[in-house]
């Protein structure tokens, strides 16, 4: 049985401390040994270390990797899959390294873990929680509390590994979710990323001139519009073939609709906007 003091001694290291990355450093602190932090803006790394968020900060990775036992790449997926190709030149002590990551899709990220040499352990993780507004200065510990927080092992992952990763969500404040990388974005597909492209394509559809009459119907339907760019592009583009079908499913609903609206079924159109609210009140009551 593992110790249960197992992620007390863990010295662990984040690159990327922005919203996710921070928040993860946060909610780690007085759980691990230290933790350790590396981002390229250098007046976050600045402030990273004065908030006390981290116990140090580089701009280099070079300089906290050889300190750390797990590494955390709270980046977007690109940046992450650049990272992780950089690793075996970086991580040559010799030592076992556990590498994990927080991106919203799976298989490219698990594809270039599993390519990494046998010095490495590795899991993918993605905790499904979030804001539209990036960066250290919104980070909160708070808002990892009662995440769905996915894991998803490779064959290679050890025990050890698996129980780790484990504590460190539940530390956090996290729920795990065992899943693997192929279900996890044919699911995130439905439920995160084509939901992004839906509320971009809701803006795109509204006049600006419109915006004093906005209600909070509209408000709520295009909040993810406002993700930046630098994290939804690489986000719905790494998913793109379970984003399409997402995105083909949602416009097959918008057709029926259209279809009863052009025909004036009020007695169809009822039943099936009370079958929505119906299935949207038992997803919450399971949530």
């Amino acid at each position: 049985m593992e110790d249960s003091n197992f992620l007390a001694d863990q010295n662990i290291a984040i690159i990327g401390l922005g919203l996710m990355g921070a928040s993860i450093a946060m909610g780690l602190r007085g759980h691990c040994n230290s933790v350790l932090g590396s981002d390229s803006d250098s007046l976050t790394c600045q402030i990273a270390t004065a908030k006390g968020m981290v116990d140090s900060a580089s701009i280099d990775l070079r300089q906290i990797l050889p300190q750390a036992d797990i590494l955390i790449i709270a980046t977007p997926v690109s940046a992450a899959l650049e990272i992780i190709s950089t690793l075996p030149g970086i991580h040559t002590t010799g030592t076992k390294l556990i590498v994990t990551d927080v991106t919203s899709t799976k298989e490219q990220i698990m594809q270039a873990l599993d390519s990494l040499p046998s010095d490495f352990d590795v899991i993918g993780g993605h905790p499904i929680c979030g804001k539209e507004k990036l960066g250290i200065c919104h980070a909160e510990k708070e808002m990892l509390y009662d995440c769905t927080y996915t894991l998803t092992p490779s064959e290679r992952t050890s025990a050890r590994t698996k129980s780790l990763l484990t504590q460190l969500v539940e530390a956090i404040g996290g729920n795990p979710l065992w899943i693997d990388a192929v279900k996890h974005d044919q699911m995130l597909a439905k439920t995160s990323h084509a939901p992004h492209l839906l509320a971009v394509a809701l803006m795109h559809a509204t006049e600006t001139k419109l915006s004093k009459l906005k209600a909070g119907g509209f408000s709520s339907a295009t909040r993810l519009s406002a993700t930046p760019t630098s994290m939804m592009l690489p986000m719905v583009m790494t998913n793109a073939e379970n984003t399409i079908a997402a995105l083909e499913a949602v416009q097959d609903e918008i057709n029926k609709i259209l279809t009863l609206m052009k025909a004036g079924d009020n007695e169809n159109l009822e039943i099936l906007l009370d079958a929505s609210k119906a299935k949207r009140e038992e997803m919450m009551r399971r949530a």
